[in-house]
């Protein structure tokens, strides 16, 4: 696939997808403390000559890589700003810029060579370890061709490639992969914990359409993962995270969307229904969403977005036709008792539904039709504490837990208005996998549960805000009918169940775990790759 590359190596690069992203607020410098930390993978602090040192070999690199010591710092600056989530935005050692697999390759083969024994990835940045202190960070931001095979029925992606990409490219074929819910999302990151969108439904996960993954090994070899070829690497792929080398390219199987009957090609109904807070309690509407969806077709598909202090907002798509769709429309918000005179039901405003293109309409709507944008809840550059799980069912005790975390999040010091709670159905082919068939076990869940928690003011405040979350997470994990939540790295580790933040994983198979760990020996015996998110 054809790499993209900068003009200009010695400047940052960015993607013009979704604008460009400037060095903002306060990071338009590299700060004293980290010029002068101790690294911890030397028991020297930083000094001018070993800086030096590291940047001479850094240019034996056939790629841009930078340091928070060089001369200009802008390179290294624009470099961060590839990380979403600003809380988790640190100062790796080295970011290293590849083009290119063999570039890759070269990039692993220096890490030794300048004294580091710790290395981050970067695909979309997305990932709560994609920008961590003191690592050699390799982002794959530069590897983001896409090459779509319409005869074969699959599309090939570089690991660095974001949804927004992904869809460009499957677009004029009116072909799409099951792959997240925002545009901006990297599919590095969401393809090796699991892979949920909005034809998960319809057609799985991505990790269950994945047909084959290029990985560079912590010893700089390239291999194939596939069901015929390094079998085991395959298997830990799919759900293990990037503990196992580093994913060059992605190969998926792509899908028709849209064009059912009396839709033009490429368009589904779809589109925005809120649920006003006047007439419609939050914990009846997310119950009644839970039942509604495990008696649905695969047709009907929608998510349910609970904006903190907001109503309950059903993002909804259907991809039938024309009449079927309008029936399922139809139907959305009937069943409440809400009018206290017995008289006509009230239903919720259904005007923001229409037919859309799936690439340019569906794909935005978790952007507010902006994604990054002024109205995107998701916008790149704001801090965050977010959480997950699987669920069963959601029963009345969960629905009333979410509709009262939805209100108080509205006046819960350190958290800001912008973030929310989504819950994503899963029931459908997700289901019929065997829970042994991936890193991914969880397969009797029927919903995806996300806490998206954009953090607010003084550190102090965002601190107390992060604090809540945890205590939502606690609660959350307890409750009837969630089987498991993520399962994150603890920066240095291997693989671990993180017990300080409540992460167990009572829906993971037996010698689950164990698996993934005989083949991180077997790929990354020195863990090398100790940053990565864990499958969830």
């Amino acid at each position: 696939m054809p790499p993209q590359t900068s003009e200009d190596d010695d400047k940052p690069f960015f993607y013009p997808l979704y604008g460009p992203r400037e060095p903002r607020k306060n990071d338009d410098v590299v700060p004293s403390s980290v010029l002068e930390r101790k690294s911890t993978t030397s028991t020297t602090t930083t000094t001018t000559a070993n800086a030096e040192t590291l940047i001479d070999e850094l240019t034996k690199l056939p790629c841009p890589a930078f340091t928070p010591h060089d001369s200009c710092p802008k390179g290294y600056l624009g470099a961060r700003e590839d990380c979403w989530n600003e809380s988790m935005k640190e100062w790796p050692s080295v970011i290293a810029m590849p083009s290119t697999v063999e570039d890759v390759q070269a990039c692993i083969k220096m890490v030794p060579v300048v004294g580091h024994g710790r290395v981050a990835v970067l695909s979309g940045g997305h990932s709560a370890m994609c920008m961590p202190n003191d690592a050699f960070l390799i982002s794959l931001r530069r590897l983001n061709g896409v090459v779509v095979d319409v005869d074969g029925n699959t599309v090939t992606c570089g690991g660095g490639a974001k949804i927004g990409e992904v869809d460009a490219a499957l677009k004029p074929y009116n072909l799409a992969v099951p792959l997240g819910t925002h545009p901006d999302t990297g599919i590095g990151g969401l393809t090796l914990g699991g892979g949920i969108g909005w034809l998960t439904p319809r057609v799985g996960l991505a990790i269950d359409n994945l047909v084959a993954a290029e990985v560079v090994l912590a010893d700089g070899t390239l291999v194939t993962a596939s069901s015929t070829s390094h079998e085991d690497l395959y298997w830990a792929l799919r759900g293990g995270g990037g503990n196992f080398g580093i994913v060059v390219s992605f190969t998926y199987k792509v899908f028709p969307v849209g064009g059912a009957d009396g839709f033009e090609p490429g368009h589904v109904l779809g589109g925005i229904v809120p649920f006003p807070l006047e007439h419609f309690d939050r914990a009846t509407v997310i119950e009644k969403y839970g039942a509604d969806c495990l008696q649905t077709d695969a047709d009907n598909v929608q998510m349910m977005l609970l904006p903190n202090g907001g109503p309950c907002i059903s993002v909804f798509t259907h991809h039938g036709t024309m009449a079927d769709s309008q029936k399922a429309l139809d139907e959305l918000g009937t069943g409440y008792s809400n009018n206290n005179n017995n008289e006509m039901q009230i239903m919720p405003p259904k005007e923001g539904v229409k037919a859309i293109p799936w690439t340019d309409g569906v794909q935005t709507l978790t952007g507010m039709g902006d994604p990054n944008g002024a109205g995107d809840l998701l916008a790149p550059g704001n801090p965050f504490y977010y959480t997950a799980g699987f669920v069963e069912q959601i029963t009345p005790e969960l629905a009333t837990f979410l509709a009262k975390a939805q209100q108080d999040a509205a006046s819960q010091t350190g958290i800001h208005a912008g973030g929310a709670i989504v819950i994503m159905p899963l029931n459908g082919p997700f289901n019929d996998v065997p829970s042994k068939a991936t890193a991914v076990t969880a397969r009797t869940a029927k919903f995806w549960v996300v806490f998206l928690l954009r953090l607010d003011g003084t550190p102090n405040d965002q601190e107390e805000g992060i604090a809540w979350g945890r205590s939502l997470k606690k609660e959350f994990m307890a409750m009837e009918g969630v089987v498991t939540d993520m399962r994150l790295n603890k920066p240095g580790s291997s693989i671990l169940v993180d017990e300080a933040t409540h992460s167990v994983l009572p829906s993971q198979n037996e010698g689950c775990v164990e698996t993934m760990r005989s083949i991180k020996e077997t790929y990354d015996p020195e863990n090398l790759f100790c940053f990565a998110s864990l499958s969830k």
